[in-house]
């Protein structure tokens, strides 16, 4: 049981990192945290070490901030969240041509690097973690849980109630405005 703590006290901070971008709220994010680690106490006999154990412990968080987000009576309506996504989608027909292609001055500059070939990779986390705090919550949330924790598009739609194509649209701001603040914040300084 002691190993299993330790191993636990290990993963921590990824996990906290994964709810402070999921909650927006660092109070909560510890607390969710905490109950996380407590249920995978309380079950560390179901662990099965043939999936790892920071993803089974993620999928209990993911658990919780699921259950916390279907329990707030006010649901945030779509036209609240097309609102917060204004400030997103009011630079995004700027950057294509009548085709729908890239404008050259709007395209990304220097995106085909990998971010494991800049010298600190925890540098550009923390600018993509900052990126991500600069997107309305609700599109940061679908973005990590998609395209970072890898969950499935139909169980997004499910956790959020809305459908595939509002799901796809959000996703496709959350990489347009990552992308911009990502190329101003992190390409930009790094290629001077």
């Amino acid at each position: 049981m002691e190993q299993f703590q330790a191993l636990l006290a290990a993963v921590r901070p990824e996990v906290l990192r994964f709810a402070r971008v999921q909650l927006r709220d660092e109070d909560l994010a510890e607390d969710m945290v905490q109950e996380a680690l407590v249920a995978a106490m309380d079950k560390y006999r179901q662990f099965r070490s043939d999936s790892g154990l920071k993803t089974w412990v993620l999928a209990i968080l993911k658990n919780k901030i699921s259950d916390h987000f279907r329990s707030l009576k006010n649901m945030v309506s779509l036209d609240e969240w097309q609102e917060d996504n204004h400030a997103i989608e009011q630079n995004f027909d700027a950057c294509f041509d009548e085709r729908g292609h890239w404008l050259a001055a709007a395209a990304p500059q220097a995106w085909d690097a990998e971010p494991e070939t800049f010298t600190d990779q925890q540098e550009f986390r923390r600018a993509l973690e900052n990126c991500l705090r600069g997107l309305p919550e609700d599109t940061a949330r679908i973005f990590y849980l998609r395209e970072i924790m890898g969950m499935e598009v139909e169980e997004i739609c499910a956790d959020f109630a809305i459908s595939r194509e509002n799901c796809y649209v959000i996703l496709h701001r959350a990489r347009n405005g990552l992308r911009a603040c990502l190329q101003h914040r992190w390409f930009d300084w790094h290629q001077e």
